[in-house]
This record gives structure tokens, C-alpha cells and sequence, in this order.
């Protein structure tokens, strides 16, 4: 079980690193975004942003999945959960709905709304923020 365990949590991390790729490369790439003209660079900018939004979304399946797992095969459920625990939820929480605004604001940018684009950008750094938290969180929830 100690192998299962261990291949779990080598998955979540993989998962959230994959996962940070969102947060790290949307800002520069709304950046460039709100300065191309071509018609051909932004349908380029745009399917990377739908390729790492795409990442994106399935590392966050995988961290829904491999998360409660792991905690319930480590504590048997939510008795070790800390303040810290629930922080890091939180933060889950603001990240999930930062990232829900920002892909369906995405696509209304990629359709020609300006205002999609700012809407999916201030989305970005809300999530971006608040994955360094939940990082942050997890390292006293777990340590």
C-alpha cells in the first residue's frame, strides 16, 4: 500500500506542477495578447492559451481525485485535517472559480470581446495568487 501511496502522491505533484502552468505562463501571454494586431499571431497566442487551459483543467481533475484519496489513506478521513488543511481548501475553492471565470472569459476573448480578455487576466492573477497560497498552505498542513 506504501508503493500506491507513493505513486498517488508522485501523481498529485506532477498534477500540480502541471497544473501551475496556468498561473505562471496566462499573464505574459494576456500581455501579448492585448498588443497583437495580426490576426495570425493572436490565433496563435489563443491556441496556446487553450492548450495549457486544457492542461490545466485535467490536472485540476486529477488534484479532485488524488487529493481526498490521499488524505483519506494518510488520516482516514478529515480527523487530521489543521486550520491549515482548511486554508489551503479555501484557496482551492478561489482557484477553481478564478480559473472557471478566466477559461469562459477566455473564449469570449478569443471571439473578438475586449472586455473578455480583462475579465480572463484579472482572473488569472486572482488563481495565479492563489496557488502560491495554496502551496504555501499545504507545506504547514502536511509538515
Amino acid at each position: 500500500m506504501d508503493l500506491f501511496y507513493d505513486l498517488l502522491l508522485w501523481l498529485h505533484i506532477v498534477a500540480f506542477a502541471a497544473g501551475g502552468a496556468y498561473p505562471a505562463v496566462m499573464p505574459f501571454l494576456f500581455e501579448k495578447l492585448a498588443g497583437a494586431s495580426q490576426e495570425e499571431t493572436r490565433a496563435a497566442l489563443f491556441s496556446i492559451g487553450n492548450t495549457i487551459s486544457r492542461i490545466g483543467r485535467i490536472a485540476m481533475v486529477v488534484l479532485l481525485i488524488t487529493g481526498p484519496v490521499l488524505l483519506w489513506m494518510r488520516f482516514g478521513g478529515l480527523s487530521g485535517a489543521t486550520t491549515w488543511f482548511w486554508v489551503k481548501i479555501a484557496l482551492i475553492v478561489v482557484m477553481l472559480v478564478s480559473l472557471v471565470i478566466g477559461g469562459i472569459n477566455f473564449k469570449k476573448a478569443e471571439k473578438g470581446d475586449a472586455s473578455g480578455l480583462v475579465v480572463a487576466e484579472t482572473a488569472g492573477r486572482i488563481a495565479a495568487v492563489a496557488y502560491l497560497g495554496v502551496l504555501l498552505a499545504a507545506v504547514f498542513a502536511f509538515s
